[in-house]
């Protein structure tokens, strides 16, 4: 063997490549601050808000599942009666939005709705039948792998945290029912073999793929509890893609009345999830809608017989659609127990009809379709969802999702337990303080790792599924 040509590597390249690993470490904001140069210009997508919507989502989700533990979050304001009992700032109406988890998930489903079908319709409009088979099609096949997979590494993740100890170390305070008297998650245990617990996992992934069964927790796992969205969402979009495929040939005005009686069906039968993908499709649906009307206008402005709108006119429609979008705000904060005697909400929940199994999810579901409504028909809300900030948490809102219980259950819980052993806990006030500090290490954690998650497998997944369904076809 001759080896005269090899060149035994040299310090500065193990230098370098600890660099280039450091810097891959830096979330991607803080790595273009340092590289201007390796931004890539993205124009905005007109449904970009949208984005946006779902990022704020994964972050109050995340902020309810951090704060359930150890605070009431579900009780209404002044829900007892009594003038001394939950009186407390952040149980307000539209405040406790920020925290009402299922609220976030209702957006989620709307949102994925809208998503799902923004390409179907224009294809649908434009009578491209041939690429929208090739779109449904590609979307149908592609769809398991880009939900399940980032889902397979996030779980196997956990499974190494738990047999490095990364959860024993936290247990202590995961169970302490003192301090986390609230709702307290299933802490996974580490098992005496590996075999054992990869058994195990394996077990669970068999159970949330299996697509068979439309319980809202008939695919729950112990590895993960956030995780039951996930195989609802497929579900979803299966039946989805299904209803595109049916109504796809139907004049618009028949396919929105069609989407307008399932969503009707859908809410007599209490399918909630299906209320809310229908609700993103029939979105999509009318913003073309919209879109055409506006086309038609421009380009027969003389067959054009109706005035144009007035200052006047546009601000009444900009009131209502800021109207519009803070009763969605209120009606997201749905408390979800001792109601009998919360302002408002008394009311409310005697609204909602005696068959719906899940009430907690009722409202929320209705705010969210208001929500996405209202900041579709206004570009003065959309600016809400579309800066750079709430943009970036649109882009890792999926790996934020995944993450944040893995990060919670390690690096959260190690916070409050440390800072409520070195502040205290035996006031209010030092309770609340340690709680806050805890939250901001937890939050700045989870992004920190959602970010290099989206960069190591959510974005590689997309571009993996695509390459699966060329080497199918």
């Amino acid at each position: 063997i001759n080896l005269s040509g090899f060149q035994q590597p040299q310090w500065s390249d193990f230098l370098s490549l600890f660099k280039h690993f450091l810097f891959f470490l830096l979330p991607t904001f803080v790595q273009l601050r340092l590289r201007p140069e390796l931004a890539k210009p993205e124009r905005l997508h007109p449904s970009g808000y949208l984005d946006g919507m779902r990022g704020l989502a994964a972050l109050f989700v995340f902020f309810y599942h951090f704060s359930y533990s150890s605070h009431d979050v579900l009780t209404a304001y002044g829900g007892t009666g009594k003038p001394d009992e939950h009186r407390e700032f952040l149980k307000l109406p539209f405040i406790r939005f920020i925290y009402t988890g299922p609220a976030m998930v209702s957006i989620f489903y709307v949102v994925s709705g809208y998503a799902l079908s923004y390409k179907p319709v224009k294809l649908m409009r434009n009578k491209s039948w041939k690429d929208l088979l090739h779109t449904l099609s590609s979307a149908t096949f592609r769809r398991a792998i880009r939900l399940y997979l980032p889902c397979f590494v996030s779980t196997l993740m956990i499974i190494l945290l738990v047999r490095l100890g990364a959860y024993d170390a936290t247990r202590g305070i995961a169970y302490d029912g003192r301090r986390l008297n609230q709702v307290r998650e299933f802490h996974l245990a580490r098992y005496k073999s590996l075999w054992h617990q990869m058994t195990d996992w394996a077990k669970m992934m068999w159970i949330f793929v299996h697509p068979w069964s439309f319980g809202t927790k008939d695919t729950d796992i112990d590895i993960d509890k956030h995780l039951w969205t996930i195989p609802m969402e497929f579900r979803s979009s299966l039946v989805l893609y299904l209803t595109q495929l049916g109504l796809a040939r139907l004049k618009p005005a028949v396919r929105i009345i069609s989407l307008v009686a399932l969503i009707i069906w859908c809410h007599e039968k209490d399918r909630w999830e299906m209320i809310l993908f229908y609700s993103g499709f029939l979105l999509a649906e009318l913003d073309f809608r919209r879109q055409a009307l506006a086309a038609a206008k421009s380009v027969l402005p003389a067959i054009n017989f109706t005035l144009p709108k007035s200052p006047q006119r546009l601000q009444l429609w900009t009131a209502l659609y800021i109207f519009v979008f803070l009763v969605g705000i209120y009606l997201g904060g749905q408390p979800q127990i001792h109601v009998e005697n919360a302002p408002g909400w008394a009311t409310l929940y005697s609204w909602i009809p005696a068959y719906v199994e899940h009430k907690q999810r009722y409202w929320v579901g209705w705010a969210a379709i208001l929500l996405v409504w209202a900041t579709s028909n206004s570009v003065l809300l959309q600016r809400l969802f579309t800066n750079g900030p709430v943009q970036y948490l649109g882009k890792i809102s999926f790996s934020l999702y995944l993450m944040h219980g893995p990060v919670t259950h390690t690096i959260g819980y190690a916070s409050m337990d440390f800072f409520w052993r070195t502040i205290g806990e035996d006031t209010y006030m030092t309770k609340e303080v340690g709680f806050v500090l805890a939250a901001a290490i937890n939050i700045s954690s989870t992004i920190w790792v959602a970010d290099i998650f989206m960069r190591l497998v959510d974005t590689p997944t997309v571009q993996f599924a695509k390459w699966v369904e060329e080497k199918c076809i």
